[in-house]
């Protein structure tokens, strides 16, 4: 579909209830293989500037109110009236976001390791420095040496776990990006310029489910805060596994959100 331009690839899997799932930073819908839901239809959703969705040269339309605009317009578009969001990092800031802005059609959000945005402007002047240094950095040095640094965070240490096949498609999704894109990415809606989003979160009326690893310390910390702010969250945290849960430990991801979405059909 295209949409002001700029061209979007979803794939949709099964039927049922609706479950829109977006993907992190410099990953692609293929992410989501190892999710198996019954009873449900996916619509696997590349984000703007990654996958086989438009890479534009403009930041513009990388910023939040234009890729909120454009996922809604999807969303609608594949006769959608009403819905769930699961989004992944990046993806899961965004589905933060739309259900704050769409919140009558949003049935249910599942956050899997994500946060709502940083409140403190001089962190956020800190990250918006990092996030343009990561941004020039990957113009500059390219596509291999960005998969190279990126793997190595401290971050996706538990992946070295994961089997090599797994380690391989994960980095060929990394190798299969566009410099400019993953760039326009991080100045356009990475978390130095992303709003927090704190403030809205004790006031969404759908139900949410908040998923992160044992071993992810930040997120861990970040899913507690989530709860303070609103006490009807439900969080669950997955032994064993780090930031990228749903490749991590899929069966135990694919239970908990199988369990989430019954409620949600059977209030």
């Amino acid at each position: 579909m295209t949409i002001e331009g700029c061209r979007y690839y979803a794939e949709v899997k099964g039927s049922g209830p609706t479950l829109v799932c977006l993907h992190g930073f410099a990953e692609n819908s293929g992410t989501w293989e190892f999710l198996q839901l019954r009873d449900c239809q996916m619509v696997l959703v590349d984000l703007l500037g990654h996958g086989r969705s438009a890479k534009p040269s403009s930041l513009e339309p990388y910023s939040l109110p234009v890729l909120l605009g454009h996922l809604h317009e999807l969303v609608a578009g594949l006769g959608c009236p009403r819905y769930s969001l699961l989004g992944y990092s990046l993806g899961g800031r965004i589905a933060l976001a739309y259900g704050a802005a769409y919140p009558r059609e949003v049935q249910g959000l599942i956050l899997e390791s994500s946060a709502y945005g940083i409140g403190d402007e001089e962190q956020r002047a800190l990250r918006r420095e990092q996030d343009a240094w990561l941004a020039q950095e990957i113009l500059d040095r390219g596509i291999e040496w960005f998969a190279e640094h990126w793997s190595g965070l401290p971050l996706f240490a538990s992946q070295t776990r994961l089997p090599r096949e797994i380690r391989a498609k994960i980095r060929a999704r990394r190798l299969g990006n566009e410099p400019h894109a993953l760039a326009n990415t991080l100045l356009g809606s990475g978390q130095g310029v992303f709003p927090c989003l704190r403030e809205q979160i004790p006031a969404l009326p759908m139900p949410i489910l908040y998923i992160h690893g044992e071993q992810d310390e930040k997120y861990k910390g970040i899913g507690r805060e989530f709860m303070d702010l609103n006490p009807g969250i439900r969080r669950e945290m997955i032994p064993g596994a780090g930031h990228n849960v749903h490749l991590e430990k899929p069966a135990a991801f694919a239970e908990i959100v199988r369990n989430f979405l019954r409620e949600l059909a059977n209030p």
